[in-house]
């Protein structure tokens, strides 16, 4: 499952609304719309007009594979890891190369 990026905000809604915790705000709505498109659930409109959110399977399992919520970076791929160790020793492997001449 890949890493999503979410702002801070949704962070905590989304953990509110894991643990049954959250209470709808109307200054909240962009961003239950985003985690809308995003796939963890829809929105739903109650009786009295609010808006309220209700997680689906997909947003439990990703809480579950990534509970801290970490954004993805550009070092959770291993072939960047990898590649980055080449270049680095291809850099030092040119130095010594240069200064034994």
């Amino acid at each position: 499952m890949e890493k999503i990026y979410l702002p801070q905000k949704a962070k905590e809604i989304l953990w509110q609304l894991n643990e049954e915790k959250y209470v709808p705000k109307e200054e909240d709505m962009e961003v239950l719309n985003f985690l809308e498109v995003a796939g963890f659930g829809e929105v739903l409109t109650t009786a009295d007009g609010l808006e309220d959110f209700e997680i689906n399977e997909f947003a439990s399992a990703y809480l579950y594979w990534n509970p801290k919520l970490k954004n993805p970076t550009i070092w959770d791929d291993k072939k960047y890891l990898i590649t980055t160790a080449i270049a680095v020793a291809a850099i030092i492997i040119s130095i010594i190369a240069l200064f034994k001449n």
